[in-house]
């Protein structure tokens, strides 16, 4: 198992907290493992590939809006 700081990993990239940080790194290994096939030469787990990215500034995150609230309170008005 390979040891990586995520607390310095997170304050070093502006990620507010450690529970994005894992949003953010589970949604690049998804990506990547659903491309293994496009990867040649890399041997490491999916999950170290996304952490190595996310350090190196490679990887972006934006927060997005939904309207499931907006959704939510109109289902509620329509009863």
């Amino acid at each position: 198992m390979i040891y990586m700081d995520l607390e310095k990993i997170y304050r070093n990239r502006d990620i507010p907290n450690k529970y994005i940080l894992t949003l953010v790194v589970s949604a690049r290994a998804r990506q990547l493992s659903e491309r293994k096939g496009a990867i040649t030469g890399y041997d490491e787990k999916f999950i170290t590939r996304a952490v190595e990215e996310l350090m190196q500034g490679r990887i972006k995150y934006s927060f997005v809006e939904t309207t499931a609230k907006k959704e939510e309170n109109e289902s509620l008005e329509v009863q």
